[in-house]
C-alpha cells in the first residue's frame, strides 16, 4: 500500500476509479465533475499518443489511464500543480503510463516536434478575462481565467501537437460553444462529436463535451444529452455509472 507523504496545505482525496487517490490543496485548483466527464468522454485507443494541455493535478490523465490509456503525457506550467501531478502519479502507480512535462504549452514547439500526439485533451480556464469574479488565490484564478492561455492558445497548440487525422477532446462552457466551433474551424478542427451536459432536466445546459477531428470532413453527431442530477439533487444513474458506483 501506497504511503502518501502531505505538506502543509494538502488532502488527500478518493478518485473512485480502481481506488485512485488525489493530493489537493485549498488554495490552487481543485478537480470537479468537469474533468471526469471528459475523461470519461474520450475513447483512448491502445496505440494512442495523448497530451493533456493544463493537468493541473493529474487528474485526466490519471482517469483516462484507468480507461485504457498507456502513453500520455502531462502539460503544466504551474510548479505547485506540476508537483501535485508527479506525486500523484507516483502514488498511483501510473510512472509507466504518464509523464508530466513543467512548461508552457504555448511553447510546446520547443519541446516537440509537430505531430507527435493523435489525441489531445484539455479541460481549460474557461473565463475570458475582465469577466465575472476572479478569485484572490492565484492558483485558483489562473485555472478559472484565460491568464496564461486563451481559447485560440489551445487550439493552436492541439493543431501542432496532433498528427493529420488526430483528436483533440474538450469540456467547456456551453454558452462558448459557438466559439469552440469558430475558433476550432479556423485550425483546420472539425467537430465530430457533441454532447451538452445539464444540471437537471428542464434547464438551460451548463457544459458542453466536444471531440474534433484535425482535417476532418464536416458531419457532426449531436449526442443524447446527459443530466447530472436528479429532481431530488441526487446524481442520475449515468453520473453515479461514470464514477464507478
Amino acid at each position: 500500500m501506497t504511503e502518501w507523504t502531505l505538506k502543509d496545505g494538502e488532502r488527500l482525496d478518493d478518485l473512485v476509479r480502481d481506488g485512485m487517490r488525489l493530493i489537493q490543496r485549498s488554495d490552487q485548483f481543485c478537480f470537479s465533475v468537469d474533468s471526469v466527464l471528459l475523461a470519461h468522454y474520450v475513447k483512448p485507443k491502445a496505440k494512442d499518443r495523448i497530451a493533456d494541455l493544463g493537468t493541473g493535478t493529474g487528474v485526466i490523465s490519471l482517469l483516462v489511464s484507468a480507461l485504457g490509456g498507456r502513453d500520455i503525457t502531462a502539460f503544466e506550467v504551474n510548479p505547485v500543480m506540476a508537483d501535485l501531478a508527479r506525486r500523484n502519479i507516483a502514488g498511483n502507480g501510473k510512472e509507466d503510463r504518464i509523464h508530466v512535462v513543467e512548461c508552457d504549452y504555448r511553447k510546446v514547439n520547443e519541446r516537440f516536434p509537430s505531430g507527435s500526439f493523435s489525441l489531445v485533451l484539455a479541460n481549460p480556464p474557461y473565463r475570458e478575462m475582465g469577466t465575472g469574479k476572479m478569485s484572490m488565490l492565484e492558483g485558483v484564478a489562473s485555472a478559472s481565467y484565460e491568464m496564461n492561455a486563451s481559447l485560440t492558445d489551445v487550439f493552436k497548440t492541439a493543431q501542432y501537437l496532433l498528427k493529420y487525422g488526430g483528436r483533440l477532446a474538450m469540456v467547456h462552457r456551453a454558452d462558448r460553444t459557438a466559439d469552440l466551433i469558430a475558433i476550432g474551424r479556423s485550425y483546420r478542427m472539425e467537430p465530430k462529436r457533441m454532447r451538452f451536459i445539464y444540471a437537471r432536466k428542464g434547464h438551460t445546459a451548463v457544459r458542453v463535451l466536444i471531440e474534433w477531428k484535425y482535417g476532418g470532413n464536416p458531419e457532426l453527431t449531436v449526442e443524447p444529452p446527459l443530466l447530472l442530477h436528479n429532481r431530488d439533487g441526487s446524481y442520475t444513474d449515468e453520473v453515479l455509472e461514470i464514477y464507478g458506483k
